[in-house]
């Protein structure tokens, strides 16, 4: 037996519902880190190898630690939000395609695991380092520790999400959204948005938004080649190829 299409209103209140409940794990996740927020600021400084960041107003540090507390509570609480993402888009799909869920759910966050450790461990200490690289003499630099854990959340959330384009990929290839061909025709196209969301997402320089975007292009080729692999699958299980009749 099928299941009932939900009407607008009531995807309206499924959304609403599951907003709710990602908001109450952050929350409840921020509210843990903050209770370790020292030992926490003094490991994400140590990884970006600055020796000295400064406030440049009262109020700065507390809502730096906030901010930072919201960061690691936002990460903590991947599992969770992943989970109420596919349980929202659960309700759209058939009872058949329910089953990728089962994969999708726990791979989405390794993924996003790995693109934030990727930024944490590997693009924010070459970046910091490039960036301090042109100081002088008489020209040192001071940044401020609000810039310091803007710049750290945007890198992590960046690369956290990015990872995660194959999987949805993926996804919607497994279901028949996404074919080989919208991927291939829309190769350009995907190329200025991957460099026009490199530079909304990451600080205004130019080292960053490459260290983005090059990482991006590969996992949209490597996207490519994904959707081929499911669209030759799905032509077998669904019996589409033909056989080639023998010239007799």
């Amino acid at each position: 037996m099928e299941d009932k299409p939900l009407t607008i209103v009531e995807h309206l209140d499924e959304l609403k519902k599951r907003v709710i409940y990602c908001l109450i794990a952050v929350a409840l996740a921020s509210i843990g880190a903050y209770l370790f927020i020292n030992d926490i600021l003094q490991f994400v400084v140590k990884v970006g190898r600055i020796k000295n960041l400064v406030f440049i107003n009262p109020t700065e540090a507390f809502f730096v630690m906030i901010k930072l507390s919201l960061l690691v509570g936002i990460v903590a609480a991947m599992p969770f939000i992943l989970y109420q993402i596919w349980m929202y888009v659960s309700v759209a799909l058939k009872k058949e395609e329910r089953k990728y869920l089962i994969f999708f759910g726990p791979v989405s966050y390794i993924l996003f695991l790995i693109g934030a450790a990727f930024a944490f461990r590997g693009v924010l200490p070459l970046g910091m380092r490039f960036l301090l690289s042109f100081s002088k003499e008489n020209i040192k630099p001071m940044i401020t520790l609000n810039a310091y854990v803007s710049f750290l959340g945007k890198m992590i959330a960046a690369f956290g999400l990015m990872f995660e384009l194959p999987l949805v990929v993926l996804f919607l290839s497994k279901i028949g959204i996404v074919t080989p061909e919208i991927m291939k025709k829309g190769r350009r196209y995907a190329i200025f948005g991957i460099f026009v969301i490199a530079a909304i997402l990451t600080p205004p320089d130019v080292v960053s938004q490459v260290m983005l975007a090059v990482p991006m292009l590969l996992l949209y080729e490597i996207s490519v080649w994904i959707s081929v692999v499911v669209a030759k699958k799905r032509e077998k299980e669904l019996g589409m190829e033909e056989p080639v009749p023998s010239n007799a």
